[in-house]
């Protein structure tokens, strides 16, 4: 893994940082509004009597026209960085590129992302797999992509079921409590609150479904590995650009964590990661794998 530190790398690093922070700014500016703006509507439609009913149609409306033209852009972004980060894995990893898959990131894209990224650290990005035979080390490094971050979305996705069973009782608990008729409720509190559970049953839906497929990904990548140690030799190339191939398509499709969440368990993971890298190595070793291999 020593390519990852160099100048190309680092910068590719950097430009998929700042592709997934945009994307990630898109989605909490639009739950914001569509969460924010139905709470409001439902409020401002209890206030205004007169125009009930209107008010709170219209802003259903609106929030939900908000919500399919923000997810689109936020879409877009992730596409993005995902390439980019393809781009770092494919350089790094030696493999080739899959053309079916997704296109290339251009160098304005990679230089003009890079550009607005804040200095952080970006050095090894990778655990140091020692002197795992090639492509092996390739192999536990994807197993490092596929586990990380998976226990977070599982844990997100029930936090939003909970916000959304919360939601949806305090608009009947309001409803009961201001004894309001059948229609009333549906158009003054329920009507401008639909776009805002329509978006937290979809993050949660994602979210299951995003950990359930990186597990799947997991599993298929641990035969690889046990078939490796059986046979005391690497994988085969295919192999790795089958679960690149995996890695690739969820980073396509990275549900949002929210960055308070995702930092809350951050260096716990970082920290599973180097464990779990050198428990690999130390029983590649034990297997012969390593000596085979030279």
């Amino acid at each position: 893994m020593a390519r990852q530190n160099e100048e190309r790398p680092l910068r590719l690093l950097a430009a998929q940082r700042q592709l997934y922070e945009d994307a990630k700014q898109l989605h909490n500016l639009r739950t914001s509004l569509i969460i924010g703006g139905g709470l409001s509507g439902a409020v401002l439609s209890l206030a205004l009597p007169p125009a009930r009913q209107a008010l709170g149609v219209c802003v259903a409306v609106i929030l939900l026209f908000v919500s399919i033209l923000g997810a689109s852009r936020e879409k877009r972004k992730s596409k993005q960085a995902a390439s980019v980060q393809e781009e770092f894995d494919t350089y790094v990893f030696d493999l080739p590129w899959n053309v079916t898959l997704i296109d290339r990131p251009s160098n304005a894209t990679i230089a003009e992302a890079a550009a607005r990224h804040k200095p952080k650290k970006l050095e090894n990005w990778y655990s140091d797999t020692e002197d795992l035979p090639y492509p092996l080390d390739v192999l536990v490094s994807q197993r490092s992509n596929l586990a990380w971050g998976a226990s977070d979305h599982r844990r997100w996705s029930a936090t939003l079921v909970g916000l959304g069973v919360l939601l949806f009782g305090m608009a009947c608990l309001a409803s009961a409590f201001l004894k309001l008729s059948f229609a009333d409720s549906a158009t003054a509190i329920f009507a401008p609150l639909i776009p805002a559970m329509k978006e937290i049953i979809e993050m949660a839906l994602k979210n299951k479904e995003f950990t359930d497929a990186k597990e799947a990904s997991e599993r298929r990548a641990a035969q690889i590995w046990d078939d490796s140690m059986s046979r005391r030799r690497p994988p085969k190339l295919a192999s790795c650009r089958e679960l690149q191939d995996q890695i690739c398509s969820f980073r396509q499709t990275n549900p949002v964590i929210p960055s308070w969440f995702y930092w809350f368990k951050r260096d716990e993971n970082e920290k599973v990661m180097h464990v779990s890298t050198a428990d690999y190595v130390a029983e590649a070793r034990e297997k012969g794998v390593i000596s085979n291999a030279m």
